[in-house]
């Protein structure tokens, strides 16, 4: 009689621990998978990268409007000012959960804004890599796949991020800690 019940606390331990394991990393070990139309504006190659990235890296940009960018610190069509650190993996699985829900987007909304990034996300997995464009200003991002250092993306590429600005600026917050201008973001 004991060993049943040793054997079912330990049987009902073995199920608490699986079921958060796959609520945590979804069912069958498998890759986290982008709602519809998230996937739709990902893309198929941005979602294989963003769902198992090996590091993603962060980088504080600009896109000067007034001037050529400088080929030196040219990446991804911007201009890099800083790099930041790794994200950390909690960090790369809030990126990817936001990018993958599809009500961290405002699909409906048209803005008359010219996004202006100020950070760059570069997700790797082996020798390719996504980018994620954020620009705070108008509340936009972008992502695109082996970007080359002169290619910045087009205003069809953007999407707005309205619905997850703060929990965006609070994980930009974290990884820029002395950057004036990123501490100033709500």
């Amino acid at each position: 009689m004991e060993r049943t019940q040793t054997h079912r606390r330990w049987s009902a331990v073995a199920t608490g621990v699986a079921t958060a394991l796959a609520a945590c990393c979804g069912s069958g070990g498998g890759a986290a998978q982008p709602d519809d139309d998230a996937a739709a504006f990902l893309g198929a190659d941005a979602v294989a990268i963003l769902a198992t990235p090996d590091r993603v890296e962060s980088f504080r940009v600009v896109r000067p409007l007034d001037r050529p960018i400088d080929p030196a610190k040219a990446i991804a069509g911007v201009e890099r000012i800083a790099g930041g650190p790794l994200l950390d993996a909690a960090q790369m699985a809030l990126v990817r959960d936001l990018l993958f829900a599809d009500e961290s987007y405002e699909f409906e909304i048209a803005k008359g804004c010219v996004p202006v990034p100020g950070v760059l996300l570069r997700a790797w997995q082996g020798g390719r890599h996504a980018d994620l464009y954020l620009c705070f200003e108008c509340l936009m991002w972008s992502v695109t796949v082996d970007t080359p250092a002169d290619r910045f993306p087009p205003g069809n590429e953007w999407e707005d991020f309205d619905p997850v600005s703060r929990r965006l600026a609070a994980l930009v917050k974290a990884l820029f800690p002395a950057d004036a201008a990123i501490q100033a973001l709500r």
